[in-house]
């Protein structure tokens, strides 16, 4: 909504300002901003199609959830519109402008294409360093069990660790910018049929009636993921005096259970249905600036 009347703003310019203020001859000077702001605005366009293919592609490498990239491609993809509105105003202003609807429309237009350019740059940093992480559950569960074993728990925190200690070192890198922490956690299973008490009774509140081997594992591997992302949140609330500014972090914590599906199939073809390859937590994390990320 901000953007929208911000450029319905800058829309309304070419048409207000020539009733409001005493008309003015044409200006060398400014026509040569109006130039420049189109070549700005063509930069930004350029280098937010350049991040819309990125984001595609960290998705299909599993960088990046599907939902999420969904929608930074679609907040990318509104930065393009109105920058593109931007463009059009300019080329008004080229042709008819007058001094006073060039130099307001500067002031309007240089504050959008730094918000644009920050966007991005941030987008850029995030995207430059490793946000994906992978836990093999056999290291950190018994069989059939979702609880980390009490004598893997350091292990399981020293692993954690590494990941909260990169959240914290982006946002002391970014300390004044409004940041939505979103946290992902996927768990897989082999096709080993595993029937512990735990288990069971958590399914068959779940869904009521017997449960077959594909819902056991669906629901194992959904509890597994859910363990290794609350262990992360803990360990970031337990860290969060490193934070330079906890009031501008909000956080998207999400987990699911994709069960027997395999994991990475594009990259693995030689998978067993008993193989502790599939037997995994996948977790990303995205620092994203909340123009990238509305809820």
């Amino acid at each position: 909504m901000t953007r929208t009347l911000i450029f319905a703003g800058l829309a309304a310019v070419s048409l207000l300002i020539p009733s409001c203020f005493p008309i003015l001859g044409h200006a060398s000077s400014g026509k040569s901003l109006v130039l420049t702001t189109a070549e700005e605005l063509k930069m930004v366009n350029k280098e937010t199609n350049n991040a819309i293919i990125l984001t595609a592609r960290k998705v299909k490498d599993e960088d990046v959830d599907p939902d999420t990239g969904k929608e930074i491609i679609d907040n990318l993809k509104e930065i393009t519109k109105h920058t593109d509105s931007l463009l059009t105003i300019c080329a008004h202003l080229d042709s008819v402008g007058r001094r006073v609807e060039i130099l307001r429309f500067m002031e309007l237009a240089g504050a959008s294409i730094q918000n644009e350019k920050k966007t991005l740059n941030y987008l850029n940093d995030l995207y430059n360093i490793s946000t994906h992480y992978q836990f093999e559950t056999d290291t950190y569960f018994s069989a059939g069990l979702y609880g980390i074993l009490p004598n893997k728990g350091d292990e399981a925190e020293k692993s954690v660790g590494l990941i909260v200690q990169d959240i914290i070192k982006f946002l002391n890198d970014h300390p004044r910018q409004r940041f939505v922490a979103v946290i992902v956690s996927y768990g897989f299973t082999d096709e080993t049929l595993v029937k512990t008490e735990a288990i069971l009774k958590a399914i068959s509140r779940a869904c009521g009636a017997l449960p077959t081997r594909e819902n056991l594992n669906m629901k194992l591997s959904e509890f597994r993921a859910k363990s290794i992302v609350n262990l992360v949140v803990e360990q970031i609330k337990s860290n969060e005096e490193f934070i330079p500014n906890t009031e501008l972090v909000s956080y998207d914590i999400k987990w699911m259970g994709k069960g027997e599906e395999l994991p990475y199939p594009d990259k693995i073809k030689d998978y067993k249905p008993e193989d502790k390859r599939r037997r995994l937590v996948n977790l990303n994390w995205q620092l994203l600036p909340v123009s990238l990320y509305g809820r």
